[in-house]
């Protein structure tokens, strides 16, 4: 496997490369992966890509190279690995000395968490809520930097549903249903889930996860309802 991956880096020298080792009847696989971020020297998986592999396997670890540089993992290999929950398998190039990262065992309250975005924003505090209620969803996939001024959309309902999501009108709403906003920018930029009698669950920028009512405001900017686990 390691042949294989190694393989994969020379082809997108000097681009970072990135993969996914999944476990398929019980033994590793890898997965090469596209690198779709724009700077050669980060990696963002192709959200496509990701979604087809967790499909056909549980991950095992999410793989990239630092070329020509250390293994040394970056405060954005941190932070997304602990977001993911997933361990990083991070290799030089081309010495492929291997590192490897693991996430940090930690858990959080649901309300009242400080806001960290990656690691406690929206989009943990909407998959943990779901969790305490038996509801799974995969965890989130890497995503680029300042997405939203680049008009990416990572709550679109094709990515949504890909997650398990089917979509209903705000007239079905029901408890536990995840609610998508569009708060500042072009494309949807915030999450939270229903939780009844006209109140939601969020963690929005520079505040503690709460539960609030779906005022005025909010519902201005709601864009999508969507349900788990139906």
């Amino acid at each position: 496997m390691i042949e294989e991956i190694q393989q994969h880096f020379e082809a997108s020298y000097p681009r970072e490369a990135c993969g996914i080792i999944g476990i398929v009847q019980g033994k590793k696989k890898w997965f090469p992966c596209t690198n779709v971020a724009e700077n050669e020297d980060d990696f963002i998986l192709s959200s496509d890509e990701y979604f087809e592999i967790v499909k056909q396997c549980d991950i095992f670890a999410i793989v990239h190279n630092h070329p020509d540089a250390s293994n040394e993992p970056s405060p954005a290999d941190i932070n997304n690995c602990n977001a993911l929950g997933i361990p990083y398998w991070i290799f030089s190039y081309p010495e492929m000395d291997l590192y490897i990262l693991e996430p940090e065992k930690k858990s959080y309250p649901l309300v009242g968490r400080e806001y960290e975005f990656g690691v406690r924003d929206c989009f943990e505090a909407m998959r943990d809520y779901l969790k305490s209620k038996n509801i799974e969803i995969p965890p989130r996939v890497p995503f680029e930097d300042n997405w939203w001024d680049k008009d990416i959309d990572y709550f679109s309902d094709q990515i949504i549903e890909k997650w398990g999501g089917k979509k209903v009108s705000m007239e079905e709403v029901q408890k536990n249903d995840v609610l998508i906003f569009k708060v500042k920018h072009n494309v949807p930029d915030h999450c939270g889930v229903y939780i009844g009698d006209n109140n939601f669950f969020h963690h929005a920028e520079n505040r503690l996860s709460c539960r609030e009512p779906l005022n005025k405001f909010w519902m201005k900017a709601l864009v999508g309802v969507y349900r788990y686990g139906a």
